[in-house]
């Protein structure tokens, strides 16, 4: 999935821009979604959707990917599944900022200096 990171973002930019609009998704991309996801992603989506189980009439073992993408529909459901990954994944990278104390010594500094030129 990260290799595909941009191309996804820009479909599920359009995805949300026509659905703005009033318009439907029909691109090659929507059947080919399958192909960006794992198969154990796509089954994480379907659960997501059922709300932690997937129903007993729906074999998984018998399945295709492309059968899981169909079973899931609504492509919201993998937006919201991607961009929950993809905010998880900038929090581990990112360190938390250091606040800034303004009574810091950096702080003083600059204010006695601004103080001396004076």
């Amino acid at each position: 999935m990260k290799t595909n990171k941009e191309q996804l973002m820009k479909y599920f930019a359009t995805v949300l821009r026509n659905r703005a609009l009033g318009k439907e998704t029909d691109s090659l991309m929507k059947k080919n979604l399958a192909f960006y996801f794992s198969r154990k992603e796509l089954i994480e989506i379907l659960k997501k959707k059922f709300g932690g189980t997937i129903p007993k009439e729906h074999n998984l073992v018998e399945l295709e990917n492309k059968e899981l993408l169909e079973l899931i529909g609504d492509e919201l459901f993998i937006i919201s599944y991607v961009t929950e990954k993809w905010s998880k994944e900038i929090s581990r990278e990112k360190p938390k900022s250091e606040k800034v104390n303004p009574s810091s010594n950096k702080a003083k500094k600059s204010t006695s200096d601004n103080q001396n030129k004076s």
